[in-house]
C-alpha cells in the first residue's frame, strides 16, 4: 500500500512579500517585513545575518538597541546602560515623530 505524501510550506519557487526597513539610526541592521514577522538582519554580514524574528515593530527595534549597546563592547553600570538605551530610544522616536508629522501634513 503506497503512503500518500504530505507537503508542508510553500510551493517550490514560491517567494514571500517582503519590504525591508533600513535607517541610519537602526544601522548596521535592517527589519525584513513580511506579511507575518518582522525579521532582525545584520546588513554588514554577508551570509548568515538573521540576528531574530520579532511578532511586533517595537520589539525588534528593542532587540537592535540592544545590539547596537552590545556592539560597543563596553562596561556600563546600570545607570548608564538604561542612560545609553534611552537616548538610543528617544533618537528613533523622535525620528518617528518627525516622519508622521510630514507625512500627515501631505495627506492633508
Amino acid at each position: 500500500m503506497l503512503k500518500e505524501k504530505k507537503s508542508f510550506g510553500r510551493v517550490k519557487g514560491q517567494t514571500k512579500a517582503q519590504s525591508i526597513l533600513s535607517d541610519s539610526l537602526l544601522s548596521p541592521y535592517e527589519i525584513q517585513l513580511d506579511e507575518y514577522s518582522y525579521v532582525v538582519v545584520d546588513a554588514s554580514k554577508n551570509g548568515n545575518n538573521f540576528c531574530g524574528s520579532f511578532t511586533t515593530l517595537n520589539n525588534a527595534v528593542n532587540k537592535i538597541i540592544q545590539y547596537q549597546i552590545a556592539s560597543k563592547r563596553e562596561v556600563f553600570d546600570l545607570e548608564n546602560y538604561l542612560k545609553e538605551y534611552k537616548n538610543i530610544k528617544s533618537q528613533l522616536e523622535e525620528k518617528l515623530k518627525l516622519w508622521s508629522k510630514q507625512y500627515l501634513t501631505t495627506l492633508l
